[in-house]
């Protein structure tokens, strides 16, 4: 490995678990996001250092595994290392463990975005080369977007908050994947638990717009989602979950 790992502390707190007492879903998504920026800050290419140039990170897709679910009061830590590149994205691979337990496993993409032209920056003409070495993955790298149903049978719709809000003044990841589960119907949320999720984001979404979460089942505990902008109809991002019992 390149790029010696970050080891990041977190406990599984009364406010980042479901009503089930399991870690959820946004707030794990918040733990690699944190994760992740804390080693870039390290690496010397985190959001401030980027932005001092006119650049940030926005995150493009992510895989994420969970063997088994945090539980309320367990002390975890999240180790991520960069893991490559390809032509406009670079990788970062994560490993959850709860006692030396691997208990979940995400790959990401990350885009640099000029923030005047709001395009996207090469990063292997941007990062140190050990930053893009590429090496094996935890988890297979996402590939195209899932298929979506012609009509989907669930959908619910959200206002954008303060709190969905990130430092690129756009909705963050973890919301995306909270609306995702949110149309998911009562009855799989009652007896089932997040086993995995795939994330494609795909047009950003600022305060004050209204979004469309919408949800079909694809199989047995799986589902896809599309959300969408209400005022255009853009599509903000794409995302498959699959579920099992607890």
């Amino acid at each position: 490995m390149g790029i010696p790992p970050l080891v990041e502390p977190f406990e599984a707190h009364s406010y980042a678990v479901d009503a089930f007492g399991l870690l959820s879903p946004p707030a794990l998504s918040g733990w690699l996001q944190e994760a992740a920026g804390r080693h870039a800050d390290l690496l010397g290419v985190g959001v401030k250092e980027l932005h001092a140039r006119g650049l940030t990170w926005v995150l493009a897709r992510q895989a994420v595994s969970v063997e088994r679910p945090v539980v309320w009061g367990e002390k975890a830590e999240v180790r991520t290392w960069p893991s490559g590149a390809d032509r406009l994205s670079a990788l970062r691979d994560f490993e959850v463990r709860v006692g030396g337990e691997i208990v979940a496993r995400a790959v990401t993409q990350w885009i640099v975005v000029d923030l005047a032209s709001r395009k996207p920056v090469r990063p292997r003409s941007l990062l140190p080369l050990a930053l893009v070495e590429d090496m094996d993955h935890v988890l297979p790298v996402p590939a195209g977007r899932p298929q979506l149903p012609e009509t989907p049978e669930c959908e619910h719709s959200f206002s954008t908050r303060y709190r969905d809000i990130d430092r690129n003044l756009h909705v963050t990841n973890a919301s995306y994947v909270e609306w995702a589960c949110e149309v998911v119907p009562e009855p799989i949320w009652q007896a089932k638990r997040l086993r995995s999720f795939e994330a494609y984001f795909i047009a950003e979404c600022l305060y004050g717009s209204r979004v469309l979460s919408r949800a079909s089942p694809v199989g047995d505990g799986c589902f896809v989602h599309s959300v969408v902008r209400e005022e255009d109809g853009k599509e903000l991002a794409r995302l498959r979950t699959s579920w099992v019992d607890r």
